[in-house]
């Protein structure tokens, strides 16, 4: 990306953000439930566990069209239109960090042209490949899945994440620690991301959204990582019964539907979660 390209994204920022400032409601509910009754008009979503689940599997592959690479371009859309709250500003997934959209755009571009003048020979494929610390957090970590396409930029599971953040999850699996009680609100800031302890992570904020985007994760690229059991995604799905679905979820899931083509039934159907059999992602089974 260069400067041009910088200068074209915060317009694009600055278009998003002032749209939201004049639209009567942040989320449109009756657009989006026109848009996911569409969606899932071919599906019976009262079948049994298995069947549900290879359908939803099957939908949400043939329909993920746009299938996106992890490049300055996705993480750019992730900032100046997916993640975008309410007020226009970002939020740290799990620290709930507010964060200045144009400032994360910034330090991303300097990240960014910092590691072309360090390799300047290279070709975007072979610099993409490199690990440098973005301001975006897989869910699911890329090492579990070897950075393969489409899974490394697929948008509903990479999220906004301040560097600290991201460093401390590294790719370590989620866990629920019995001494550790997180006290984030959804209107009070904290700076710590959560607690990490014997390779093992567990967020402060944002484990409602980080569920739902692994169990997508899991519906759409089954028998792709080793890393859950059954016993992980029962503590998935009681972080998703615990932490509801909020709006800028649904919001989020109806723009990736607009850039992908594919949506996230976690979020659109949240009642749904216990009627799929997710053991038929797991590796072995």
């Amino acid at each position: 990306m260069d400067g041009n390209d910088l200068t074209s994204v915060l317009m694009l920022l600055e278009d998003t953000r002032g749209k939201l400032k004049h639209l009567k409601e942040y989320y449109d509910e009756k657009k989006d439930q026109e848009l996911a009754s569409a969606y899932y008009s071919e599906i019976d979503l009262h079948q049994d566990p298995v069947g549900l689940f290879r359908n939803l599997n099957k939908l949400l592959e043939d329909t993920h069209v746009n299938q996106l690479p992890y490049n300055a371009a996705t993480r750019n859309s992730l900032y100046s239109i997916v993640d975008l709250r309410e007020d226009g500003n970002l939020k740290s997934i799990y620290s709930g960090k507010v964060r200045d959209p144009a400032q994360v755009i910034k330090e991303d571009y300097e990240v960014e042209t910092n590691r072309r003048n360090m390799f300047p020979l290279l070709d975007d494929e072979s610099i993409n490949s490199l690990d440098f610390m973005y301001n975006c957090e897989h869910v699911v970590p890329q090492s579990w899945f070897d950075k393969k396409n489409p899974m490394r930029g697929d948008l509903h599971h990479l999220f906004t994440c301040e560097k600290d953040c991201n460093s401390l999850r590294s790719n370590h699996p989620y866990f629920d620690f019995d001494d550790y009680t997180p006290v984030m609100d959804a209107n009070v800031v904290k700076s710590q991301c959560g607690k990490y302890e014997e390779g093992r992570f567990e967020p402060e904020s944002g484990k409602g959204e980080a569920a739902r985007a692994t169990l997508y994760f899991l519906l759409r690229y089954p028998k792709e990582i080793r890393h859950y059991s059954s016993g992980g995604i029962d503590m998935l799905l009681q972080w998703h019964k615990q932490h509801p679905v909020t709006d800028f979820e649904r919001r989020r899931n109806m723009e990736i539907h607009r850039i992908q083509q594919n949506r996230n039934p976690l979020i659109d159907f949240p009642e749904l979660a216990g009627n799929i059999d997710f053991s038929l992602s797991l590796l072995g089974e």
